[in-house]
């Protein structure tokens, strides 16, 4: 019984989040804010995280219908209704349809997953892809940091070192951010702010472990799923396709769940958890 009632509280709280995020449930899903809002580090330097993923500036067409009425044919005779199409050229933000962001560590096992797959949905999805049937792209964003398990590279040798090992940074949809605090009172306001929009099933806020994923809606800059450590990347392309086809986030998969619940279980063992004391800090 008390089993099925901490299930029934997971599926409500991933409900709300996915409502809140698709503007459904919370009106101020976010705090108010989108990632949009924010800046991240990149080689040393401060830029806008709409720059880090190749928003740029575009222009469209709007045609409206404009209304004027002429003075009557007869004397005493109704005004002339006119009707008379207009164009007018706007500007607007082309954003990626959809964000993927991972905290990673270049050393631990799980880059050889999760790093070739991110790549191959980068290529598959990302701007420059000739195989990508949607109006829109897919921007991967890697996020890695000291807290956790020791990472020993500076953020320009690792730049490096995944880009000759694995390809990461080559595709211009796959951004490599420098360094970032993820926990404590040190933590980057992006990561604090997209752990405590979008909780895990369990209502868990901050990150447990390397390689969990933050999915995120690129035209609003609202995320709207969250998936554990050992959650392939290449099980979320059905959600991907939704966002950047602009249709509604499908139910998640059925392990979904099952992989939160064995994500908590290595969270208390693991050498890769972040675990206050042992293996992150608070500054």
């Amino acid at each position: 019984m008390e089993l099925q009632k901490k299930s029934e509280l997971e599926d409500q709280t991933m409900r709300s989040a996915a409502r809140g995020a698709s503007g459904l449930g919370q009106e101020n899903y976010g705090g108010g804010k989108t990632i949009y809002d924010f800046d991240v580090m990149i080689g040393g330097k401060t830029v806008p995280f709409a720059e880090a993923v190749g928003v740029k500036r575009g222009t469209r067409t709007k045609v409206t219908t404009k209304v004027r009425y002429d003075k009557p044919t007869e004397e005493g005779g109704e005004p002339v209704k006119i009707e008379e199409n207009v164009e007018e050229t706007e500007e607007y933000d082309v954003r990626p349809g959809a964000i993927l962001l991972v905290n990673i560590k270049q050393d631990d096992p799980m880059a050889r997953k999760n790093i070739p797959q991110l790549i191959q949905l980068a290529g598959k999805y990302g701007v420059k892809s000739e195989s990508n049937p949607y109006g829109s792209s897919l921007a991967v964003v890697c996020v890695p940091t000291d807290q956790g398990y020791y990472e020993p590279d500076t953020s320009a040798l690792l730049r490096l070192k995944v880009a000759s090992e694995y390809g990461y940074g080559l595709n211009p949809s796959t951004i490599l951010l420098d360094k970032t605090n993820l926990l404590g009172s040190g933590a980057d306001p992006m990561m604090r702010w997209v752990e405590s929009t979008c909780r895990t099933p369990a209502g868990l806020g901050r990150i447990e472990l390397n390689f969990e994923k933050f999915l995120i809606d690129g035209k609003t800059g609202l995320p709207v799923r969250r998936y554990p450590r050992k959650y392939a990347p290449i099980t979320m392309e059905e959600d991907i396709t939704s966002l950047l086809s602009s249709s509604p986030l499908p139910p998640a998969r059925g392990n979904y769940l099952e992989e939160w619940r064995d994500a908590a279980r290595e969270a208390e063992i693991s050498e890769y958890a972040f675990r206050k004391g042992l293996n992150y800090y608070d500054q």
